[in-house]
């Protein structure tokens, strides 16, 4: 499909390159960061969108000069059509296709999705011991996720860890994930604790990534090297160098050092909603209009009107409270 060639850019210039796409909002897990932690946990909606509407929308962001796209959920591998909505998107991407999985069914679809075109995995684990891995989860499924992330590498996909981080649940988790970074040889990068509707976050619980990091030097016993700052579509992650090993740790500092002046990415919700940020603005509905026949045109135009109004910073770093209408897992994170 033919690109413009300027690319697509937000109202303050910035370069729009990496779109996020939730696939659903299903999740065979209930983390504590993410749903609900009291009463019943909200019922998730069945995808709005259909695989082939996934990969319209999608064509129209990268007509736009979208280079990267991530699938996300949810858990996008309650999706049973999830490798052919990578066939679909693949090409259009020069084959630049990631997943961020759970896991827990990726042990038997690793090979089918790279056979399919994904380049990728990000593999969601909070805690490298049974037990916490539970309480965090609700569902006792590490040696599941082990699992999907060895066939996952097997299978010749990149595979990096996630951790969210949360003082009095998982602290005592940096120090094992580290090391089981440092002895596969793979990456394994801490998140901030990120405030979301109904997931019990507070200053209580928020562990910033400098402590983090001092954590993981202390508990190592060795200083980490800072790798060079990456391209923006690899991530806002800083990046060590783990002593000995090829493994690596990054730090995501959501909150305490955020990355809003270099932002390159926007977000679909399974609802075919145009999210320009992830803490802030009113979602554009991209969906209904695709399904009264809107042309190509039409798409982008929205799109491009969409990111004029993309924030500069998200509310937080203006000292307000922003007001969250869905959980994370409505979102894709």
């Amino acid at each position: 499909m033919l690109r413009v060639r300027d690319g697509l850019k937000d109202g303050l210039g910035r370069n729009i390159t990496y779109l996020r796409v939730s696939v659903t909002e299903q999740c065979n897990l209930a983390c504590v960061y993410c749903k609900p932690r009291t009463g019943a946990l909200e019922r998730a909606e069945r995808p709005a969108m259909n695989r082939n509407e996934v990969v319209q929308l999608v064509q129209a962001f990268t007509s736009l000069g979208i280079r990267k796209v991530r699938l996300t959920g949810g858990e996008p591998l309650m999706r049973r059509d999830l490798e052919t909505i990578v066939a679909g998107i693949s090409p259009e991407v020069e084959g630049r296709v990631h997943l961020t999985t759970n896991g827990l069914h990726l042990a038997k679809r690793a090979r089918g999705l790279r056979d399919a075109g994904l380049c990728g995995v990000n593999v969601s684990l909070d805690a490298a011991d049974r037990g916490a891995f539970e309480r965090l989860t609700r569902k006792d499924g590490l040696a599941k996720v082990l699992a999907g992330l060895e066939a996952a590498r097997a299978a010749g996909l990149k595979a990096k860890l996630n951790a969210v981080v949360l003082r009095g649940w998982n602290e005592d988790q940096i120090v094992p994930l580290a090391r089981l970074a440092q002895t596969e040889g793979i990456q394994v990068r801490f998140i901030e604790f990120m405030p979301y509707q109904g997931n019990g976050w507070g200053r209580d619980q928020f562990l910033p990534a400098d402590e983090i990091l001092r954590t993981v030097r202390e508990g190592l016993g060795a200083s980490l090297e800072e790798e060079p700052v990456a391209g923006l579509e690899e991530g806002p992650a800083r990046i060590f160098r783990l002593p000995g090993s090829e493994g690596k740790v990054g730090v995501i500092s959501t909150l305490s050092a955020d990355f809003c002046d270099r932002c390159n990415r926007v977000r679909l919700t399974s609802r075919g909603e145009l999210k320009a940020c992830l803490f802030g603005g009113c979602p554009v509905d991209l969906l209904e209009p695709l399904r009264n026949h809107a042309s190509h045109e039409d798409l982008t135009r929205l799109i491009r009107q969409a990111l004029t109004e993309k924030l500069d910073c998200h509310p937080m770093r203006r000292g307000e409270v922003p007001q969250f209408a869905g959980g994370m897992w409505q979102v894709g994170g």
